[in-house]
């Protein structure tokens, strides 16, 4: 199992939490990209929706400070 990178989940939170006009828009086009995605999948317990390929919510992973390479599967070009 892969042990996950605190610190980009710490700036991911961070970012979503008060998003500046260009992380708010690099978002909102990767959330484009998950709505269409057969790994994106709705989680009951946590009425939240997830990326089943890394296992992290998606209304944070948007905000990853990795860049398009953040995507696992590297569907996201930004």
């Amino acid at each position: 199992m892969k042990i996950p990178d605190i610190k980009e989940i710490a700036v991911a939170w961070i970012r979503a939490a008060n998003p500046t006009e260009h992380q708010a828009r690099i978002a909102e086009s990767r959330m484009a990209i998950c709505d269409s995605c057969v790994h994106k999948e709705f989680r009951t317990l946590t009425r939240t929706y997830v990326c089943n390929a890394c296992g992290c919510p998606l209304q944070k992973k948007v905000f990853t400070p990795k860049g398009a390479s953040g995507c696992p599967k590297k569907y996201w070009t930004e």
